[in-house]
């Protein structure tokens, strides 16, 4: 039976000097999900859009980078993954 090692975990963040690690891929794709959905319904505002149009095509961008980043930049390596038998 194979035991995973936390510390050879890739994921690991580095802690600048102002003791803050930088933020990852992954925290700026959670950032930008509110900010289409804003600009999305801001964008509609705007356009003279129906606002629930706007906030739609807002939305359809957010639900595309996340799917983005759970389908394609997925954080998990695949070949830790085979060697773990999942």
């Amino acid at each position: 039976m194979s035991v995973r090692d936390p510390s050879s975990d890739s994921l690991e963040r580095t802690v600048t000097r102002s003791g803050i690690a930088p933020p990852t891929k992954y925290d700026l794709l959670l950032a930008a999900v509110p900010i289409l959905l804003l600009a999305g319904t801001l964008g509609g505002k705007l356009l003279s859009l129906p606002t629930p149009a706007g906030a739609g095509l807002g939305s359809l961008a957010a639900a595309v980078l996340v799917g983005y980043g759970l389908f394609v930049a997925s954080p998990v390596d695949c070949e830790a993954s085979r060697e773990d038998g999942r």
